[in-house]
């Protein structure tokens, strides 16, 4: 028995050195046919990564160049057309007082950055609540947003563009 496992351990040590040179030349064969299809170009790839870094910025910093020129024409076109229309703008005093229309109301909401008030026998008035809005409520500086509903307001106010913005509100506490 112990004749029978040696020769079996011989046997096929011998074939696993016999198949190894194959397996290499099988290897070392289909390296060979892919060295035949490869394509030089003899360019480094070290030398094409910082070029094309180079052109991204370059290209980055122009479409930058080319969005605020934009932007500054488009400012430039609305500002035209507000002239042409009488509107004024947020550069020109929007919140300048004496430029002011005034309206009355009763609040009915307050809320999203603006209020409305409701007028007798006219629409609802929309008027858009900034930081640099007066908001008084009985004589006394508040947020629009302490005014109560139902307050009786008088609204001092400017259009900015299609916007109706409040330049001063003074509210009075609704009577008990």
């Amino acid at each position: 028995m112990k004749k029978l496992l040696t020769a079996l351990v011989v046997t096929l040590s011998t074939a696993a050195l016999a198949e190894q040179p194959a397996t290499q030349s099988q290897a070392q064969q289909e390296q060979q046919r892919n060295e035949g299809r490869r394509v030089t170009t003899g360019v480094d790839a070290t030398e094409v990564a910082p070029a094309i870094k180079d052109t991204a910025k370059d290209v980055g910093e122009k479409v930058t160049g080319a969005a605020k020129d934009t932007q500054q024409a488009a400012e430039r076109t609305a500002d035209k057309a507000a002239d042409k229309a009488g509107i004024a703008q947020a550069k020109e005093g929007t919140f300048k007082l004496d430029k002011a229309f005034s309206a009355r109301g009763t609040l009915k909401n307050t809320g999203g950055g603006g209020v409305t008030l409701v007028r007798p026998g006219l629409p609802d008035a929309n008027l858009d609540v900034r930081p640099e809005t007066i908001v008084k409520l009985d004589g006394k500086k508040v947020e629009s947003t302490a005014i109560p509903e139902g307050s009786q307001v008088r609204a001092r106010f400017q259009l900015e563009g299609e916007e109706i913005v409040a330049v001063e509100l003074n509210a009075t506490s609704p009577k008990k």
